[in-house]
């Protein structure tokens, strides 16, 4: 699965879930993400070069429709969006109650979230690992993160 202009490739990739707190109605609901296993590449000044460590994506403009097909089966929160700015949009989970977006950055850039701070934390969030080829555009990335080997592997 191959999408023109990508800065993202891997021949697999995982599906994230977690539970987090709604920032405007304070309820809890499931959240979504995309990992990338070792080996995956990222696009660097024109040149892809290869990373060895797992790395979460965030900020995902555009993915291959079987990916995309894939996570809104699994749950229908987890959709594009235009940020605050609304002139970019991107994949952000969506609380169920409340529709509201959760922030990418409190879920990828602050601790909690998919940037666990401690073991419980990283033992709350399941990876699902997708034997297929990936590829996205994606303005976020976090390269190994934290306690990753400690989150729970289907």
């Amino acid at each position: 699965m191959h999408i023109p202009d990508a800065n993202l490739r891997s021949p697999s990739y995982y599906i994230a879930q977690t539970q987090a707190q709604c920032a405007h109605c304070g309820q809890r609901g499931r959240v979504l993400a995309l990992a990338l296993p070792p080996n995956h590449e990222i696009l660097v000044d024109g040149r892809w070069q290869t990373a060895g460590a797992n790395a979460f994506i965030f900020y995902v403009a555009e993915l291959p429709q079987a990916v995309s097909r894939r996570l809104i089966d699994l749950s229908p929160g987890f959709r594009p969006a235009r940020g605050e700015n609304q002139s970019n949009l991107y994949w952000a989970n969506h609380c169920k109650h409340c529709d509201r977006m959760f922030s990418e950055d409190d879920l990828h850039c602050e601790p909690g979230g998919f940037m666990p701070t401690q073991v419980e934390e990283a033992e709350a969030i399941h990876l699902s690992h997708v034997r297929q080829g990936f590829s996205a555009i994606a303005a976020g990335y976090a390269l190994d993160p934290e306690f990753f080997g400690l989150m729970k592997k289907r």
